[in-house]
C-alpha cells in the first residue's frame, strides 16, 4: 500500500462568515449487516455488530466522529482524491453541508453540543490553502493558526477545545486551540509530520506522528505522553478517544491489510470488516459506539457504526484476540 501523507484512506476524514449552506434531507439508505465478532480463539466473548453507512449515490463515504446523542459526522464524494462534502447523520436522516467556496469539506469530529470541526480546501490540493473550521449547523467559523499554509481541525471536546494539525499538506505540528488561543502540542522526536485527532472531556489528546513512511500513535494523559503501538504492528495510528480513555484507531501488522483496534488500560482488541483491505476506526463515544470506514476494493469506501463495546469485553482472561466481524 502506497501511503501519501496528504490523503491516505483514513486521512481524507482526519488528515487533511454567514453564508447560505446547501442542506438536503434524504431518507437513510443504510445497509444493516446482522453481524457477530468471531475471535480467532473461540473462548473470546467479544460480539460486535456493524452497520454500514453509505450516502446515497456516493462511491466514497467515511464516518469520522460520533457524539453522546449518536449524531455521526463524516464526508462523502466519488473518489478519495476528488471533491468532498460533509454530512451529519441522525435518526435515519442525512444532512449535507459545504464550506463556502471550497470543493473539499471534511468534518473531523463533533461534540455533545453538536459543534462540528473539520477542514476545507480547493482542488487541486497542491497550492491551495487549507482552512480549519467549526460549524454549528448554520454558520462556519474559520480557524487559522498564524500564517500557516494549512490548518486542519480534527477533534473537539465539550469545552470547545479543538485539536488538529497546522503547517502544510506534507508536514506540520499538532496544535490545540481554545477561545482563539493556539498552542503547539509538544511531541518528542524530529518527525516532520505530527497531528492530533481526538480530545476528550478530561483533556486527553490522541493522534499520531509520521517518521519516514511509518505512523506512530500517541496519547497525552495528565501531561504525560504514552505510546500507542499495537503489539507486533509496524505502524499504529490513534484517531479517537472517549471520556473513559478508550482509544480507537488502525494498525498495520506488516501485511497488505490494515485493521481497526480498540485500546483500554493496556489491552487491545482488533477487528476488521470481512474481506476488507482497510478498516479504520475513527471515533468513539462514551457509550462505546465506534464509527469509521472500510474498503474492500480500494475504490469504494463505506462508513460504519458499531454496537457498543463494553468494559466486559476487555476483562476475560484471554483478552484480546483479533476479532473478525462477519456480515451477511
Amino acid at each position: 500500500m502506497t501511503r501519501f501523507h496528504r490523503f491516505t484512506p483514513e486521512k481524507f476524514l482526519h488528515a487533511l462568515p454567514l453564508v447560505r449552506v446547501t442542506r438536503l434531507m434524504l431518507a437513510c439508505l443504510v445497509t444493516v449487516f446482522a453481524a457477530s465478532a468471531l475471535a480467532q480463539d473461540a473462548s473470546a466473548p467479544l460480539r460486535i455488530t456493524l452497520t454500514t453507512i453509505d450516502v446515497p449515490g456516493a462511491l466514497v463515504t467515511g464516518a469520522s466522529g460520533i457524539n453522546k446523542l449518536g449524531v455521526i459526522v463524516g464526508a462523502y464524494g466519488q473518489n478519495i482524491e476528488g471533491a468532498f462534502s460533509g454530512f451529519s447523520y441522525s435518526n435515519g436522516v442525512f444532512t449535507y453541508f459545504d464550506y463556502p467556496g471550497q470543493a473539499v469539506t471534511v468534518p473531523g469530529g463533533i461534540n455533545d453540543s453538536g459543534i462540528i470541526v473539520g477542514y476545507a480546501t480547493q482542488l487541486p490540493y497542491e497550492g491551495a490553502p487549507v482552512y480549519g473550521f467549526t460549524y454549528d449547523g448554520s454558520n462556519f467559523t474559520t480557524l487559522t493558526d498564524g500564517n500557516n499554509y494549512a490548518t486542519l481541525a480534527l477533534g473537539i471536546n465539550n469545552s470547545g477545545l479543538v485539536v488538529g494539525r497546522a503547517g502544510d499538506l506534507y508536514g506540520g505540528f499538532a496544535y490545540e486551540t481554545l477561545n482563539g488561543r493556539y498552542k503547539t502540542i509538544r511531541l518528542p522526536g524530529n518527525c516532520p509530520y505530527k497531528q492530533a485527532l481526538g480530545a476528550n472531556n478530561v483533556n486527553e489528546v490522541v493522534g499520531y506522528t509520521i517518521c519516514g513512511i511509518y505512523e506512530y500513535g500517541y496519547a497525552i494523559k495528565n501531561g504525560r505522553i504514552e505510546n500507542i503501538d499495537y503489539p507486533g504492528a509496524q505502524e499504529t495510528a490513534a484517531l479517537g478517544t472517549n471520556d473513559l480513555g478508550v482509544i480507537v484507531g488502525w494498525y498495520n501488522p506488516v501485511s497488505p491489510t490494515d485493521y481497526s483496534f480498540i485500546f483500554r488500560n493496556g489491552k487491545y482488541i482488533s477487528f476488521t470488516y470481512p474481506g476488507a483491505k482497510y478498516t479504520f476506526a475513527s471515533g468513539i463515544n462514551n457509550s462505546g459506539v465506534i464509527v469509521g470506514s472500510y474498503t474492500i476494493d480500494g475504490v469504494s469506501y463505506h462508513g460504519f457504526v458499531t454496537s457498543p463495546v463494553t468494559d466486559a469485553d476487555f476483562e476475560f482472561s484471554d483478552c484480546c484476540k483479533v476479532a473478525v466481524v462477519e456480515g451477511r
